[in-house]
């Protein structure tokens, strides 16, 4: 008889995902209010007198009390950040695995060999750079949170900046895992498959395949498309202030307002894990008792066994007896 588990915690990775992306976005519209309504003097000012009439989000995070709850927030969010980062690490490398798998189980001549062996290498280095750029991509953003312009500008510019490039370079290689290691082979498998013959559950993780793939794709163009504007004013209004003709600029309002629609296009982004992660959990279990439960699985299948072998052996000798 099995021992019910003491401590056991399920978490349904949707769910957590949920979380994950509601933390930022959350802690982003809080910072904005509080920092409106209780330090309006301190984000609307600019050094070389632009006019600003959206406060940067660097400023919005770095002062009180908008930054305590900016803070919290990406502290709830990090952690799970880290976990995903493993997880999508470990889901690349077994689809490459069950691809190379695939590849030697297929009769190929040597130049297919030799250039499936360079896609596995550089697939392997692809995966490794991907996991660096999440983790280094989170950590950019705890500098961030945690260094405000006001405490250390040059530190934080250079985390803002590592923080877009890292993300930038981090969908690509998402984008190119997911399609020739999830998307795309498993969209080849249910081709082969009968189409009558697939079962729902396979209908449905290929569904939330390709719509993770479509909007991993629509996202990334998008940020994009906001990160090259947000580029552009940015160097108008270093050009401006630095020939000191900031007064009426407009340029640094439209940068900040690119910061935060790249920031909810980031957030999207990484919602999209909801579906591909689709039939995970995250569980806590007692490890003693699922190692007692084990053991008393074990056991009673070996006595099992043994009583079967009896029973055949005294069946045996009652038909030798007759």
């Amino acid at each position: 008889m099995a021992i019910r588990s003491e401590t056991v915690v399920r978490i349904s990775f949707p769910y957590l995902t949920n979380l994950i992306v509601s933390m930022p976005f959350f802690g982003m519209i809080a910072s904005f209010i509080t920092s409106v309504l209780f330090t309006k003097e301190q984000i609307f000012e600019s050094e070389c007198g632009s006019l600003n009439f959206i406060p940067s989000m660097s400023s919005v995070i770095g002062v009180s009390p908008g930054k305590y709850i900016w803070r919290m927030c990406i502290a709830i969010h990090c952690f799970p950040r880290f976990l995903i980062a493993c997880l999508y690490h470990n889901q690349f490398n077994t689809c490459l695995q069950k691809l190379k798998i695939r590849w030697n189980q297929a009769n190929n001549s040597a130049y297919d060999a030799t250039s499936k062996f360079s896609v596995h290498t550089l697939m392997k280095y692809l995966i490794r750079l991907n996991t660096c750029l999440e983790i280094c991509e989170v950590i950019c953003l705890i500098f961030i949170s945690y260094i405000s312009t006001k405490e250390n500008y040059t530190l934080h510019e250079k985390a803002f900046i590592t923080f877009m490039l890292s993300s930038t370079m981090r969908m690509i290689t998402c984008l190119i895992l997911f399609r020739y290691l999830l998307f795309k082979p498993y969209e080849r498998r249910l081709i082969r498959l009968n189409q009558n013959a697939t079962s729902k559950q396979e209908n449905q993780m290929k569904n939330n395949f390709e719509s993770s793939y479509r909007w991993k794709f629509r996202l990334f163009y998008s940020s994009c498309f906001f990160s090259a504007i947000l580029i552009y004013f940015y160097l108008k209004h270093v050009f401006y202030c630095s020939n000191g003709v900031g007064q009426g600029s407009t340029a640094w309002s439209y940068f900040s307002l690119c910061e935060y629609i790249i920031c909810m296009l980031i957030m999207g982004y990484h919602a999209t894990v909801c579906w591909d992660f689709n039939h995970f959990e995250l569980t806590i279990y007692n490890k003693t008792t699922t190692k007692l439960n084990f053991s008393l699985l074990t056991s009673e299948n070996e006595q099992s066994d043994e009583s079967d072998v009896d029973y055949n052996h005294s069946d045996n000798h009652s038909k030798k007896i007759e």
